[in-house]
């Protein structure tokens, strides 16, 4: 005789998530705030390995790391939006025990400019900021330059070939677009190096 059970050989857990903003846009320089729900709908112990955000100026708060089967916990996160101007997006990334892990969910928002002054772009060099923003790209040139410090804002790169207006942008900035200043963080072979590259 052959006894069949109706209870799968292998339980697993797995993740399902809800994600919410407290808003869609915020003015830039204010705080950003949400929270994911973490819910376990599979039959096995779900272990959140680990969370991570895409930069630093988002952070995470995750009180409880294993959800039994039907179980849920809420994750908060901030995004600090000062330097940020436009339509913006973070990704939070978990790691859990399920056989596709990693899990990546994207947040995006709009950070509005605050009067004509625009974004207070220089925040990006603050320590908790420049920690990816700049640091990633000291030593640094042409390409491994952008991919480090730039490419996370201008993925596709940016449109002018022109290299005074090139120079400009990067050591100047412009608030009205979100786009820091440069000129006191990059060497002369830095900037000349990104110009060239951009002009490509």
């Amino acid at each position: 005789m052959v006894l069949l059970s109706a209870v799968p050989l292998f339980a697993e857990p797995r993740l399902s998530i809800t994600s919410h903003l407290d808003s869609k846009s915020v003015l830039t320089g204010e705080e950003l705030t949400g929270h994911l729900i973490l819910s376990n709908e599979g039959k096995d112990l779900l272990h959140i390995r680990g969370v991570r955000s895409s930069c630093g100026c988002t952070t995470l708060r995750l009180k409880e790391r294993r959800l039994k089967p039907g179980d849920s916990v809420q994750l908060d996160f901030v995004v600090d939006t000062r330097g940020k101007l436009g339509r913006i997006e973070k990704t939070i990334t978990l790691h859990t025990n399920e056989e596709d892990s990693p899990h990546v969910v994207t947040v995006d928002f709009h950070a509005l400019p605050d009067g004509m002054s625009g974004a207070d772009t220089q925040a990006i060099f603050e320590p908790h900021c420049a920690s990816c923003h700049l640091d990633p790209g000291i030593a640094l040139q042409s390409e491994p330059l952008y991919n480090a410090v730039c490419a996370m804002c201008h993925a596709s790169g940016i449109k002018t070939r022109d290299s005074s207006a090139l120079k400009h942008w990067i050591s100047e900035g412009n608030a009205q677009v979100g786009m820091p200043g440069f000129k006191h963080h990059l060497t002369a072979g830095q900037l000349q190096s990104l110009i060239k590259l951009l002009q490509q």
